[in-house]
């Protein structure tokens, strides 16, 4: 096109350039700002020199400007896609730490009974509140062994005799009380919401950190916590949910996806499980 004899370079166009290369090095200190600024500059810009009836021309600055704004705009979006994205990841699952560390007693509820349980391998078998603590939570019992009171597999046949006298469900909880989500279901056992859900179950509480390798071999996944799972009379896994099944870690929450859970009811699942596996073996 050809300009006016006293057409002269628009400012506007240079200014919307010049902010359009700054917006490069700036991305991290202004993310968005920038490049948002060029793109308005380069709009004006344009629409002076199509005003301007040939006074001012730069049309290809102002375009210029304009790409490198839309380009740090896009920088910008996929920047904070990728923090919201990390952000919910973080807080709905809690991996559990794979160094052994000194256990920790869980939130003690509001006045609870506690059982004091024989051991039978002990000699004489004498009373030891040391080997297993049984807690009740209105019809809900709470076990928590002792690090080294027996195998994962005596544990299992123990309570799993213990839960069918009763004639209860057995539930085991893979628990780490390192981890927040995991303490928060402690303290939601506490409500009557949550005893009114697992009620007649029978709960087996075990610290990862005590039981790691033998909860691995038993093919059960020992990273997400907290993680539930149903046994069978004869040992076996049978279903398994995590913490990761709900939001916030307050009884509202938890209660409806445990108490399903436990029924068989829970079907719909933001993580299903395809089964146990072992070794080198691959979940169906």
């Amino acid at each position: 096109m050809d300009h006016h004899p006293d057409s002269r370079l628009s400012p506007t166009a240079l200014f919307a350039l010049i902010v359009g290369i700054f917006s490069v090095p700036c991305f991290f200190v202004f993310p968005g700002v920038s490049g948002l600024t060029a793109l308005v500059l380069g709009f004006v810009a344009l629409s002076e020199i199509k005003r301007s009836e040939g006074r001012l021309h730069g049309a290809g600055v102002a375009a210029a400007g304009m790409v490198l704004g839309v380009l740090h705009i896009a920088g910008a979006a996929v920047m904070l896609v990728l923090f919201v994205t990390s952000a919910a990841t973080a807080k709905h699952h809690a991996v559990a730490p794979p160094l052994v560390v000194p256990p920790v007693a869980a939130p003690a509820p509001t006045a609870p009974s506690v059982t004091k349980l024989v051991n039978p391998e002990q000699p004489g078998g004498r009373t030891a509140e040391s080997q297993t603590r049984a807690t009740k939570f209105g019809s809900v019992t709470l076990v928590d062994p002792a690090p080294g009171a027996a195998t994962l597999d005596t544990l299992l046949r123990e309570e799993q005799a213990r839960a069918t006298k009763e004639q209860a469900q057995l539930l085991v909880w893979i628990s780490s009380p390192e981890l927040a989500p995991c303490n928060g279901v402690s303290v939601a056992l506490r409500d009557a919401r949550l005893q009114k859900a697992l009620a007649g179950t029978r709960i087996l509480r075990l610290n990862v950190n005590d039981y790691y390798v033998e909860l691995s071999r038993q093919g059960l996944p020992v990273k997400v916590l907290p993680g539930f799972v149903l046994m069978s009379p004869e040992g076996r896994p049978l279903d398994y949910v995590n913490g990761g099944e709900w939001d916030a870690d307050v009884p509202e929450n938890i209660a409806p996806v445990l108490g399903n859970f436990i029924h068989g009811r829970y079907t719909r699942r933001r993580h299903p499980w395809h089964g146990a596996t072992r070794g080198d073996e691959t979940a169906l």
